[in-house]
């Protein structure tokens, strides 16, 4: 049987939109109530990052969020009571997990995929744990019925690249650019040709992430690619709105006319 991701990907007539926000900034019902408001305004796919203390890829907008939780007292496990509340009221989109290696073996590996999975998460995405050296992940994924994403630079070599596209599931994850997530102002010249050339060796759909926010941005994304993952430049309106003290149902909507906004760039991308 086929993943819900997949399955996702499949009923899609061009590319998904997957934003990103980090559990736990500015709480725990907030996170929970931009998903929903994520869903219901056009995302496909939700990508729920973790809090760590010690970020691998992200850059100073979600290394914020992350330690805004963290200062909070935020657990690991409120990220798997968070799917749980959120599967309880009927959301059935695909979410995904951004969470760190450390966390992950700390955790237990087998113990954290069956708790993943249990919880109503789809897959995850482990940006610290390269392929070739993740130990029995791939078979706990498997076994847990959870898609393991892994993620691809542009310098990643034609031998790693081959390798990536065999042993991802859901989707592949491009980063556009060579360096942490982030806001940019254009996006990388190689993009078209890296995503085709990752294309061309696997059936998985490819996903574009890191340096994209803008409707414009996330259109040109969507021309080339499966689907296209905005995390910073969501992450940080989010910063803002609470910075101001506005209400939650507010901050929600914003951010939910967001979503829309670049969900409708994507979705209309082809045409």
């Amino acid at each position: 049987m086929s993943s819900r991701i997949a399955q996702t990907f499949i009923g899609l007539n061009g590319s998904a939109f997957i934003p990103f926000f980090t559990a736990g900034d500015p709480d725990i019902d907030t996170t929970a109530a931009l998903v929903q408001e994520a869903g219901r305004c056009g995302a496909d796919l939700i990508e729920i990052g973790i809090p760590f203390s010690d970020p691998i890829a992200d850059g100073p907008v979600i290394q914020a969020s992350y330690f805004r939780a963290l200062e909070k007292g935020f657990k690991v496990a409120q990220a798997f009571e968070l799917v749980v509340q959120l599967r309880t009221a009927g959301f059935e989109k695909p979410m995904v997990s951004m969470v760190s290696a450390t966390l992950v073996y700390k955790y237990g590996v087998a113990d954290f995929f069956a708790r993943a999975k249990e919880c109503g998460y789809d897959g995850l995405i482990i940006p610290d744990l390269p392929v070739g050296y993740e130990g029995d992940a791939v078979e706990q994924a498997r076994k847990h019925g959870l898609d393991l994403i892994f993620l691809c630079a542009p310098t990643t070599t034609p031998e790693r690249r081959e390798l990536i596209a065999k042993r991802s599931t859901g989707f592949l994850y491009y980063i556009s650019i060579a360096g942490i997530t982030g806001v940019r102002a254009a996006l990388p010249q190689d993009l078209e040709e890296n995503v085709l050339d990752l294309q061309r060796r696997t059936k998985t759909p490819v996903c574009v992430g890191f340096g994209i926010s803008t409707p414009a941005q996330a259109s040109a994304v969507a021309k080339i690619a499966k689907g296209a993952i905005i995390g910073s430049a969501l992450v940080r309106c989010v910063a803002e709105l609470t910075q101001q003290g506005v209400r939650r149902e507010v901050l929600v909507k914003e951010i939910g006319a967001q979503v829309n906004a670049l969900a409708h760039a994507v979705h209309g991308a082809r045409g």
